[in-house]
């Protein structure tokens, strides 16, 4: 049994916890450098062997679909998902009956059109967001329509298509962290004074791995929603007790929990997919 991990400019942070979690079950991590892979047919991954992509470049993409087979333990429920990419998962989770703030694709440019969606979203401020980005960015608040039109007019003129989403205020943003069939580890993520997005708290009260349970269950159910195992989950907590489900990452920082609180998030991460390794071997 090896634990393989598909690196390519991962933050050192996330190798290195996963790294001690592997060692202190007395399993070999085997770092993978995806802009080098030779793709040879000796590389794929062996039944019962862990595989792991921490990393988001095309290159590891790549890497992974190439060495993932069956019987190789991973965060996808069937190793087919590697290869199958869910382009609107804020569908799939309206499909699971989880709630998501209101939302358009923005397509046209069209000054009517875009009014309409403005107050079928609660009128502004709004939310802009482009996909792709991490950290807040490519999340923008339009307060005004001169701002949204010629947000707008620009992200159509250089190819891309924002999501046009109500802005949910006042609210808490949570992270919630999802292994297997259970939330490992949520944090708070405040805002600052000047800047609506949020951010990691670096306070350890902030964090926990006694995870509210209405946060548990929204988490985790987004996260199998996607066919996976492992992700993290950002959600929205109106003072309503409302629950607004943002997204669901795979993969993710895993490790601020872990670093700022102690939080074993690696260590469970490695023995789910230990565990999935084993019954998979029972089975065959």
């Amino acid at each position: 049994m090896r634990f393989y991990c598909i690196n390519d400019d991962v933050p050192a942070v996330t190798i290195d916890c996963l790294r001690q979690a592997a060692q202190a079950r007395a399993l070999e991590m085997v770092e993978i450098h995806a802009p080098s892979f030779e793709y040879l047919p000796e590389q794929r991954a062996r039944p019962g062997d862990l595989l792991y992509r921490p990393a988001v470049s095309m290159a590891a993409v790549h890497v992974e679909q190439f060495m993932l087979q069956d019987g190789v333990a991973s965060f996808y429920a069937k190793p087919e998902q590697a290869i199958t990419y869910v382009s609107e998962p804020l569908q799939a989770f309206m499909r699971a009956g989880l709630s998501v703030p209101r939302h358009f694709h923005v397509h046209s440019g069209d000054r009517d059109l875009l009014r309409q969606w403005v107050d079928r979203l609660g009128g502004l401020p709004v939310v802009v967001k482009f996909n792709g980005f991490s950290g807040g960015t490519g999340v923008l608040r339009a307060d005004s329509f001169a701002a949204l039109f010629s947000l707008v007019d620009f992200a159509l003129a250089t190819g891309r298509t924002p999501l046009l989403m109500s802005f949910v205020d006042p609210a808490e943003h949570w992270r919630v962290v999802v292994v297997g069939s259970g939330a490992v580890a949520a944090y708070r993520n405040p805002q600052d004074s000047d800047d609506f997005r949020s951010h990691g708290s670096e306070d350890p009260h902030d964090c926990t791995d006694q995870v509210d349970t209405d946060l548990a269950e929204m988490a985790v159910a987004a996260v199998h929603s996607l066919s996976l195992t492992f992700g993290g989950v950002d959600i929205l907590r109106h003072p309503s007790g409302r629950l607004y489900l943002l997204e669901a990452n795979f993969p993710c920082f895993h490790t601020h929990a872990e670093t700022v609180a102690g939080i074993p998030v690696s260590g469970a991460m490695i023995d789910h997919l230990m565990a999935q390794a084993r019954s998979m071997g029972q089975r065959a």
